[in-house]
């Protein structure tokens, strides 16, 4: 499946390979820090047979670049890049909801857990016991 074309598409995949390729320079510093800190987390956390194949599964984008835009993953395995406010709350163990994947989002002990209700949320919580 490709994804669709439209602005925010468009938008998302011009300002995903314009980090690219900021990133791989010596220019990478124009990135602000909390964007550099998601960019690697999402590559880290993002579907293993998405960053093997070097394509999104489901969009076809190539990755990383595709990690580098503002734009959450459809699958979800990741939410809308955060502003810093929320990257620090979120890194910090707090929960951020992101309205685009419409799930709540939060990181424990390095790990991730998306969840619609605090029900998921305890019943995520359980299986990592």
């Amino acid at each position: 499946m490709k994804a669709k074309i439209n602005y925010v598409n468009i938008k998302s995949y011009l300002v995903g390979n314009f980090r690219y390729r900021l990133y791989y320079s010596k220019f990478k510093w124009l990135i602000k820090n909390h964007i550099v800190e998601q960019i690697d987390w999402r590559t880290q956390v993002m579907d293993k047979q998405c960053y093997d194949q070097g394509s999104c599964i489901l969009c076809g984008c190539p990755t990383i670049a595709l990690q580098m835009s503002n734009k959450a993953c459809d699958k979800p395995c990741y939410p809308t890049m955060m502003n810093k406010s929320d990257w620090f709350v979120f890194e910090h163990g707090g929960v951020v909801y992101d309205k685009e994947t419409d799930f709540c989002w939060q990181m424990i002990n390095k790990e991730f857990i998306k969840f619609k209700t605090n029900t998921e949320r305890n019943n995520e919580l359980e299986k990592r016991k």
